[in-house]
């Protein structure tokens, strides 16, 4: 049943149809299957933040788990309210903090432009994954940080892909640093990355 109002709910976040997701919500109230991060997605999806947020807010405090928190803090940034979405983790320690949550506020800070709160939160993961370092190069891109997001990437543990080379190449062409766009472009060439 879960998984049936899971899709249902992913449907009409896709369309995004209001309608269908409000009724979604309330027949899987009547029968026990409430979904919360899917539907405050599906509510995000319909520019309908104040119900994903009221949907986050009635929640016992054990029912705020760690999906429903991330499932709102992605609505908050992609409706260009980063703030808040990193106000959701306040508090939290690392450890309380999966790789999407991280994501999640990385993209966050991004958008944003809120460099100084992106790397705090980047200095705060023990592992850092690829995506992880992928939205660092978008965000120190978009800021003009273009040499020390090629520094990131030359010094992190993961294999570089396609994906991060092309952000740090597009910082490069919006801010005219040739000289880093040609060492990017040997670099690609050495991990074979067309």
């Amino acid at each position: 049943m879960r998984r049936r109002y899971a899709a249902l709910l992913r449907r009409a976040a896709s369309l995004p149809s209001f309608p269908l997701v409000s009724s979604l919500h309330a027949a899987s109230l009547r029968r026990g299957a409430l979904l919360v991060p899917s539907l405050i997605h599906a509510y995000s999806a319909c520019g309908d933040l104040a119900s994903a947020r009221n949907l986050f807010d009635e929640l016992p405090p054990e029912g705020r788990t760690l999906s429903a928190r991330t499932a709102l803090a992605s609505a908050f940034s992609a409706h260009g309210r980063s703030r808040e979405a990193l106000n959701l983790f306040s508090g939290q320690e690392e450890a309380e903090m999966d790789g999407q949550a991280v994501t999640v506020l990385l993209a966050a800070c991004a958008r944003a432009g809120m460099v100084g709160e992106g790397r705090r939160v980047f200095a705060r993961v023990r592992r850092p994954a690829l995506q992880h370092y992928t939205c660092m190069v978008e965000m120190l891109g978009r800021a003009g940080e273009v040499e020390e997001a090629e520094r990131l990437v030359a010094g992190m543990e993961a294999r570089p892909d396609r994906v991060i080379c092309a952000a740090l190449l597009a910082a490069c062409r919006v801010h005219g640093r040739v000289d880093v766009a040609e060492r990017v472009a040997r670099f690609m060439h050495r991990y074979g990355i067309a």
